[in-house]
């Protein structure tokens, strides 16, 4: 389109459409990084909650920068890469969109080939989580030194149908929101065997293999007034780069 400027417009849920969008961000930071100087008008249909710890944002950034390099054909797959990092940790990942392992600020990424799709209900309580305050917190009480999991065992373990979940901001979060803890527990009691929560909260996910088991739950919490159920599938991957 003819001038210049980023015009965002959102049906769905609520959100910010000007420069506190990380569609926004993504596109300013693409049009300048390839010296372009256009008029963008972007429509999202928000669905993921946000402050839900389920990437709905970089989701939605990434998909802009894929899309606007297939239009413009600017950028090689690793200057792509390396430019969703300025945006978000996560943005990479979403570009790729396929099962990985995320590591540094999140721009190297380690695709995981055969990786099994397994069934998942998705819990919202309904509530915003400020990612800021809970990795500062984190820096206080925990330091930043993780204890890294044999990646490749655990792996192989998913692929023998075992979930060895771990996250490890879910004890910082249930510190200041405790209904993570309880949301936990209950999905336990209504049979999940392996739940977590997602990065930093406050949805909760339990993992399935068999989608009869994963529907009998969603079934049982998704006329909740209170929370936001989702009853989905993993995919081998929407888009190549």
């Amino acid at each position: 389109e003819e001038g210049e400027g980023i015009e965002i417009e959102s049906t769905g849920l609520k959100m910010p459409l000007g420069e506190n969008n990380l569609v926004w961000k993504a596109t300013d930071i693409f049009t300048k990084e390839c010296g372009l100087r256009l008029k963008v008008r972007i429509s999202i249909n928000k669905k993921i909650p946000l402050g839900a710890g389920l990437g709905g944002g970089s989701g939605n950034a990434a998909a802009v920068l894929v899309g606007m390099n297939r239009l413009t054909k600017k950028l090689k797959e690793e200057e792509l890469l390396m430019l969703s990092s300025k945006i978000g940790a996560d943005v990479a990942f979403f570009v790729y969109c396929r099962s990985s392992i995320a590591q540094c600020i999140g721009e190297r990424i380690t695709l995981i080939s055969s990786f099994p799709l397994f069934h998942y209900v998705l819990v919202n309580p309904g509530f915003e989580v400020p990612t800021k305050r809970v990795y500062e917190l984190w820096d206080k009480t925990c330091g930043k030194i993780l204890k890294q999991d044999d990646l490749e065992h655990t792996i192989s373990l998913f692929r023998r149908k075992q979930f060895p979940l771990r996250n490890d901001l879910e004890n910082i979060t249930s510190l200041i929101y405790p209904e993570v803890k309880g949301l936990k527990e209950r999905m336990v009691s209504l049979g999940a065997e392996s739940v977590s929560m997602t990065g930093s909260g406050p949805t909760v996910f339990a993992v399935f293999e068999d989608e009869r088991k994963a529907k009998r739950i969603y079934d049982y919490m998704k006329d909740s007034k209170i929370y936001k159920v989702f009853l989905v599938q993993g995919i081998s991957g929407w888009h190549k780069l």
